[in-house]
């Protein structure tokens, strides 16, 4: 699942690296604009019916209609909303042109809400192959529609109609993968909006905690200082939070078959944090050590503002995935009442760092203010999660201090050799020196990583189940070599 994640996700990165080429900071920021409020539209009435459907192991057909039809409603809602406020946003921001392009938008939430409910069921049934599929081919369909605008039209308009199509044909690739076919009914809307009623707080929390970056930068700043910020966060959060991602959804519905073992949910646990951290940690802070240099080299020298900005969001990415992970269980053993506080009380802190911050630091202020979020609100979250499944705060440590002690060695090693960046800097030198810095972060990183599981006593942990795995598949290999010369 994690392969496959990366695939998805690698194209919606190779189409980044080449937009922000075509595009300014200001054409992402205007997107970023509109987008802030359809977002904000969609999340007020999304009471999450995929997850109801997955946390009950008995959802019959009349479930999967009565939430396909809440979903057509709610969709056809967030459109009407967003034509009726497309003038007071543009008001909000100052800028005339969000009008056309959040009426343009609104389309999008009426196709989301006609996507097949049937496709849920890749989820809960564990077909992770289906659900690649299915989630790939969204991914082409919107890269092949951007790119071409954005060489065509040179303007934010490309990212506009790319999302369009995302959405239009992933709903129509909804139907070709899946044989349910829904129909309008009510029969069940009032079991699951039970289980859902928390879970549309908690997404209304969440969008806070992703978007209320945009509202305050955009306001105050522009899109200008908008667009680096979203763009920096992209890239800061893209490697870590696609190793978490797939994780956490595969985790959902196997956390949901043990609610009832809280044994068995505490070793779950583990096993996915240890592997987690042995990634997702290295993965934040080589980005944090090669921020300087990867941000000219890949981004392109317009965009070297927002150095710091990634620096700080590429450490505040690794502690992110780690909350995901808690809240995910938390939501699959029913729980999500406790996710809701948790992520509530990292929204206020957040918010108050950024009304603080964000005028005088701008995109920078606003990295800031979200890392300070994530290392207070950290204690809360392991706190919680002592109490429904006994983790201990030294567990929790004792499963990612290896993978941090080596990460941050590897952190140490890379700034220290890491030449002065110039602008103007021949691209192939630059990208030389990219690679040689990636290259000896990823040699420090695995060698202090062995050094520590040694001087560990070489504990039972995610480095030991990676070993097996590598050991076992050699050992077929050779055997699978060994019977060819036989």
């Amino acid at each position: 699942m994690i392969l496959f994640k990366w695939v998805e996700r690698g194209l919606g990165f190779i189409s980044t690296l080449i937009l922000v080429r075509l595009l300014t900071p200001a054409d992402f920021g205007m997107v970023a604009m509109a987008f802030s409020f359809i977002f904000m539209a969609e999340i007020l009435t999304a009471f999450a019916f995929d997850i109801a459907l997955i946390h009950n192991q008995s959802a019959g057909v009349d479930h999967y209609n009565s939430a396909w039809t809440a979903n057509l409603i709610l969709g056809c809602l967030v459109a009407v909303i967003m034509l009726a406020c497309s003038h007071p946003i543009s008001v909000f921001y100052g800028a005339p042109e969000l009008v056309t392009l959040i009426c343009v938008l609104a389309l999008g939430p009426v196709a989301s809400a006609l996507d097949n409910i049937g496709v849920v069921a890749f989820r809960k049934e564990l077909d992770f192959r289906k659900e690649f599929i299915f989630q790939v081919s969204r991914k082409v369909i919107g890269f092949c529609v951007t790119i071409p605008l954005a060489i065509i039209l040179q303007s934010y308009w490309a990212l506009v109609f790319g999302s369009l199509a995302s959405k239009i044909g992933g709903m129509m690739l909804s139907y070709w993968v899946h044989p349910f076919r829904p129909k309008i009914s009510f029969k069940e809307i009032g079991s699951l909006l039970r289980f859902s009623r928390w879970m549309l707080l908690n997404n209304v929390v969440n969008f806070l905690k992703e978007r209320s970056t945009d509202f305050f930068i955009g306001r105050i700043r522009g899109p200008g200082q908008l667009g680096i910020y979203n763009i920096s966060y992209e890239f800061a959060n893209l490697p870590t939070f696609e190793i978490g991602a797939p994780i956490n959804r595969a985790l959902l519905p196997g956390f949901a078959k043990l609610k009832d073992d809280v044994d068995g949910l505490r070793r779950s646990f583990q096993s996915a944090v240890g592997l987690v951290a042995l990634i997702a940690i290295p993965v934040g802070a080589g980005l944090f050590s090669i921020a300087p240099v990867m941000v000219p080299v890949v981004l392109g020298e317009a965009w070297m503002a927002g150095i710091p900005v990634m620096e700080v969001l590429s450490i505040s990415s690794s502690i992110l995935v780690f909350h995901g992970t808690i809240v995910t269980l938390f939501i699959a053993v029913g729980r999500p009442r406790e996710a809701t506080l948790v992520n509530f009380i990292f929204v206020v802190i957040l918010v108050l760092g950024l009304s603080l911050l964000t005028r005088d630091y701008g995109a920078t202020g606003a990295a800031i203010s979200m890392l300070s979020a994530c290392v207070l609100t950290t204690p809360i979250y392991l706190l919680q999660l002592r109490r429904f499944i006994g983790e201990r705060f030294r567990q929790f440590i004792a499963v990612i201090i290896r993978p941090t002690l080596a990460a941050a060695a590897m952190a140490y090693a890379v700034r220290a050799a890491m030449p002065r960046y110039e602008p103007g800097t021949p691209a192939a030198d630059g990208v030389a020196i990219l690679l040689l810095l990636i290259g000896a972060g990823v040699l420090t990183y695995g060698v202090t990583l062995a050094l520590l599981w040694v001087v560990f006593g070489n504990r039972r942990g995610a480095e030991a189940v990676v070993i097996e795995k590598i050991m076992l598949r050699v050992h077929a290999l050779m055997e699978k070599r060994a019977s060819r010369k036989a």
